[in-house]
């Protein structure tokens, strides 16, 4: 075979077969095929989208690229989670404790920032000594005396994905529905778990635009579900405003921590309606009843406690989470009832302070970031502070394009 040949057959919108998405996808992984290849593939691929065939044939071959895990070996009731990203999401942070507080048991593996979307991996390891890659016996004690683990992919599972994955975070190529179905999909599956909801973004702030592509995309991961035997529930969020309040890596853990220890707000209602329903997808209760053992273990501090358990066990020091000494208050130059807060554009500005990657080598300043002192319905007065910045020096420099991120009814900022 000729990867020019299969990368010219799939820009002339044709459909490939397994042994060609084989030869290209696991030549790279073997780093017989160089990078531009493999990128320039990945954009035809973008620009020309994988039908339902070669979606089944390439989620088969990733995770034929590593190994299956067999839960089958410890008793318990076994949930995964995954979102397709957005602005602010920190929700695995907050689900994770919850449903492991109230007994089930979440294998979780994560991955790091894909374009403008924060990773999960990336928000741990803004925690001092936090440790993604357990060993097999590390990953079922953990499973065990903790009941969620949060792992990167490693060489043995999906690493077809984390090189892929790595690729299209800065090759402009991370908004095809079957890549990212494949993504997904193949992680799960190679996880174990029969139980899994699938958290669907569109928006601005997302990787997929529109409600009508998150609607297409849902039926794409059903049918890789059903295909492989596993209970997918997709749930569809808008993103055109970020998640949350607090929008970098170590933020977003703080964020995480207020709302289990009782913070209240939007970003709480959609993690205990999220918890809710996979319990309820797991286990044998109803909705309501689901979601009320979840407002008990908040309550409690239970739900917190397991999160505390989580960091230590993954040897994390949560007391040495680190947040940007240098701040810069944004102001409101007008007043008016804020009407937007772009998640796209907020995520630009937070790209421009040190936040996500923009090639595969960037370092991330895991300190910086934002947080929105204000939300969407407020009143705002002249000189009323929109957001703080958390910067890496002192004297940066805050373009105005940088603040058109927020609309005040009867203008921009």
């Amino acid at each position: 075979m000729n990867i020019l040949e299969i990368i010219e057959k799939k820009k002339n919108k044709e459909n490939l077969t397994y042994e060609e998405l084989d030869y290209a996808f696991n030549g790279y992984l073997k780093q017989e095929i160089p990078d531009y290849q493999m990128s320039a593939l990945l954009m035809a691929i973008c620009l020309n989208e994988l039908n339902e065939e070669e979606i089944f044939n390439l989620t088969e071959i990733f995770i034929k690229s590593g190994e299956v895990i067999d839960l089958s070996k410890l008793d318990g009731i076994f949930i995964d989670k995954h979102s397709t990203g957005g602005v602010g999401d920190k929700t695995t942070l907050v689900i994770g404790p919850i449903v492991a507080a109230c007994g089930l048991k979440m294998p979780k593996m994560s991955g790091r920032g894909l374009g403008l979307t924060g990773g999960t991996i990336d928000k741990l390891e803004s925690i001092p000594g936090f440790n993604v890659y357990l060993t097999e016996e590390e990953f079922w004690q953990g499973l065990k005396e903790v009941g969620f683990i949060d792992v990167a992919q490693n060489e043995k599972l999906v690493p077809l994905d984390k090189v892929i994955y790595a690729l299209r975070d800065v090759t402009g190529t991370t908004e095809s529905l079957g890549l990212i179905a494949v993504s997904i999909m193949s992680k799960k599956i190679a996880s174990g778990t029969k139980n899994i909801l699938i958290d669907i973004k569109y928006g601005n702030g997302a990787l997929i635009k529109t409600k009508e592509k998150a609607l297409e995309f849902a039926e794409i991961i059903k049918n890789i579900g059903q295909k492989y035997q596993v209970k997918v529930l997709p749930i569809i969020d808008d993103m055109n405003t970020p998640l949350g309040n607090n929008i970098g890596n170590a933020l977003e853990v703080k964020e995480a921590m207020d709302i289990l220890q009782g913070k209240q707000g939007k970003l709480t209602d959609l993690c205990l309606d999220l918890s809710a329903k996979l319990i309820n997808l797991a286990c044998d209760i109803s909705y309501e009843e689901a979601k009320q053992k979840c407002l008990d273990v908040i309550n409690n501090n239970q739900a917190y406690q397991k999160f505390l358990d989580f960091v230590k066990f993954q040897k994390g020091d949560i007391t040495k989470l680190k947040i940007s000494p240098y701040s810069l208050e944004v102001k409101a130059n007008e007043e008016g009832i804020l009407t937007e807060i772009n998640a796209h554009k907020i995520a630009l500005l937070a790209r421009s302070l040190g936040c996500f990657r923009q090639t595969k080598d960037d370092k991330i300043d895991y300190s910086v970031g934002i947080v929105l002192n204000k939300n969407i319905g407020d009143y705002i007065n002249i000189n009323d502070t929109l957001c703080t910045l958390y910067i890496s020096n002192p004297n940066f420099y805050l373009n105005e394009k940088d603040l058109e991120c927020f609309k005040i009814e009867g203008g921009k900022l």
